[in-house]
């Protein structure tokens, strides 16, 4: 640890006395942490409060971890080198699903108690933000005294002056704390659950709002969110990271960061350029702009002069095809750029339609004329697979397309020289909260592993393309968590006892992870997450939803699949006559449906001991999905 801290430029150390202590825990490795910007912006802003030290701490590498459990050494922060109880508050910067593993790994190797109920007066208060926050924070809710929900840079001195002017003890900081806009204290809701498993009702207690309202940021010029603390040790850390607005005005469909950082708010291009004469002041010689979709920034050409000006190199993580130009390309390849990176989502017009991502394969085929005309030597995409509608037909495009895209990258640059490789990233779709999507059922492990297989046979002719994928069962993990309530806080802590093996703990807990994963949702259904406001109108997700259908293909002489609801429409189990609340049984597995009067005894599935058609082992494949960790790494999205 002591060799990263010498690698930095710009660490913040601090004396001890008579300060607020607050560890910054980024609950995964050093180098992912510290390529978040999120992350930094909030150590910076911390330490500028006189009376607050803020230090971090991250997961330790394997290797290290071996070493704590042996010595029994608790996990310490970077700065001094202090455990993680000798902070007041503990606050984990979480931006992905998985890493609620990682929080709970952490608090046990504290030794702090893991729920929050069991916490004693000398334990420090635990705390989260992130965007895991205010997606849906109820399957690790259990585990934090406080959640802070929203945009953090004004939250933040908020919660330090609630805890400066008036903290006696644990329950009375609380109390005071439900007061502020965008803070959620988990123990003042009760969370009761219906005979079928459903969320019937979240209920607050005394001083507690029955909503939470998501704090956003009004004037993002006021704040500059840059990477405060440059080392080489980052998955960036040969650049400066530069954010140029929050949100993305596209609203794809699946897109979480396209919904819940609405409105989009453009940083100003004379704000803009001020940062990057200052990080050009600083020895910065290339930076990388960041955001939900950079080459939308209405100002772009404006900014890339800018930092031509300042005779630095440029970066971006990814571009939408459809806003790529000449001179964006050109600037990029000026930069060094070496591989342009685009996100088609999907093989065909069709499904991307389906998902709102309005690009089309002939300007993906144009953006790849561009590459090559600029010289620019290789190109990534990203593909997603399993999203609500594909068939096989979409699915074998991805690899037809790619053949189409080497048709017209296999040709020489201007200087003469070949096209290097052409990657395809393949994710799979997770619905997530606050998406028109977050209804939508999750294709199988097994179906994604066979679908994978069909996209690596396509392109297995071709010797410069690479196919990257993760393990679609490690997607079913993030899937689980992304739209889990409260019970699914059991499965975590027994997957902490095991020491992260999630696998394990699904064999041992005894809760039904299909459902909630591999079931259509219902328009009516209450979600976990209804709690909480952060800006998305349900109708808007509903209308968009069932706009997404209305693109569905339909074989001939096949009726069109209806739409699911409570009061009736397809059963999860691929499309069949649905189970409803008010008759018939599914047409697949012949379970009984459930009705509003029915006792969960008389509705329980003889195949699957839950209420309803939930027979999903026996008359499809089971059901998971996920996507790569490395989105939130830097940009926190791929859209492009």
């Amino acid at each position: 640890m002591q060799s990263l801290v010498a690698a930095e430029e710009g660490t913040i150390r601090k004396d001890w006395g008579g300060k607020i202590a607050i560890a910054l825990v980024y609950p995964n490795t050093y180098t992912v942490g510290m390529s978040n910007l999120g992350f930094q912006t909030i150590y910076w802003h911390l330490n500028q409060m006189p009376d607050v030290v803020c230090e971090r701490a991250f997961l330790p590498d394997p290797e290290d971890l071996d070493e704590l459990r042996r010595s029994g050494t608790a996990p310490f922060s970077l700065e001094s080198l202090r455990p993680l109880t000798d902070f007041h508050m503990i606050g984990f910067s979480v931006t992905f699903e998985g890493d609620y593993l990682n929080v709970l790994r952490l608090l046990g190797l504290a030794g702090i108690p893991l729920r929050a109920r069991d916490r004693r007066a000398q334990d420090p208060l635990v705390m989260m933000g992130g965007v895991c926050a205010f997606s849906n924070p109820e399957p690790v809710a259990p585990f934090m005294d406080f959640i802070a929900v929203g945009e953090g840079e004004e939250l933040a001195r908020e919660i330090v002056a609630a805890y400066r002017d008036d903290f006696h003890d644990r329950e009375t900081f609380l109390d005071r704390l439900t007061a502020l806009d965008g803070i959620y204290v988990p123990e003042r809701y009760d969370v009761v659950s219906d005979a079928d498993g459903f969320v019937a009702a979240v209920t607050p207690r005394a001083s507690a709002r029955p909503i939470v309202t998501k704090r956003r940021l009004r004037d993002v010029n006021a704040f500059e969110t840059i990477s405060l603390v440059k080392t080489p040790n980052a998955e960036y850390g040969h650049m400066a990271l530069l954010e140029v607005g929050k949100g993305c005005g596209r609203g794809c469909r699946f897109c979480l960061e396209g919904q819940v950082y609405r409105p989009v708010r453009h940083r100003t291009v004379d704000a803009l350029r001020e940062t990057v004469k200052k990080l050009a002041a600083d020895g910065a010689t290339r930076i990388g702009l960041v955001g939900a979709c950079v080459s939308d920034y209405p100002w772009i050409g404006d900014l890339l002069d800018a930092v031509q000006d300042a005779g630095m190199e440029v970066s971006i993580s990814s571009i939408r095809a459809d806003s790529l130009s000449d001179s964006l390309a050109s600037a990029l390849a000026r930069g060094g750029h070496r591989t342009l990176t685009i996100a088609p989502e999907a093989g065909t017009d069709r499904l991307r339609r389906v998902i709102r991502k309005a690009i089309t394969d002939e300007q993906i085929l144009a953006a790849c004329d561009l590459v090559r005309h600029r010289g620019i030597p290789n190109l990534k995409t990203y593909f997603m697979i399993g999203q609500p509608t594909e068939t096989l037909e979409d699915v074998e495009a991805i690899g037809e397309l790619a053949g189409r895209m080497l048709d017209r990258l296999r040709v020489l640059d201007p200087t003469g020289k070949p096209f290097g490789r052409l990657t395809l990233s393949i994710s799979s779709f997770v619905p997530k909260p606050w998406t028109p999507f977050q209804w939508a059922r999750f294709d199988g492990a097994d179906s994604l592993a066979r679908k994978l297989d069909v996209i690596k046979k396509a392109v297995r002719r071709f010797s410069n393309v690479r196919v990257l994928h993760e393990n679609p069962r490690e997607a079913a993990l993030q899937a689980l968590l992304a739209r889990g309530d409260r019970r699914v806080a059991d499965f975590l802590e027994i997957a902490a006892g095991f020491d992260g093996d999630w696998r394990r703990a699904l064999r041992e807990w005894d809760g039904d992870p299909d459902f909630y994963t591999t079931r259509t949702r219902t328009i009516d259904e209450r979600m976990p997450w209804d709690h909480f406001d952060v800006g998305v109108k349900k109708a808007g997700l509903v209308r968009e939803w069932e706009r997404a259908h209305a693109e569905e293909p339909v074989g001939a002489g096949a009726p069109r699949r209806p739409a699911a609801t409570r009061a009736g429409g397809g059963c999860a189990n691929l499309g069949a006559p649905s189970p409803t609340r008010s008759g018939a049984g599914c047409a697949i597995c012949g379970s009984p449906s459930p009705t509003a009067a029915t006792s969960a005894a008389s509705t329980a599935c003889p195949k699957r001991n839950t209420s309803g058609c939930r027979a999903r082992r026996s008359c499809i494949s089971r059901k998971s999905a996920g996507s790569s960790t490395s989105s939130s790494r830097w940009a926190s999205t791929r859209c492009g």
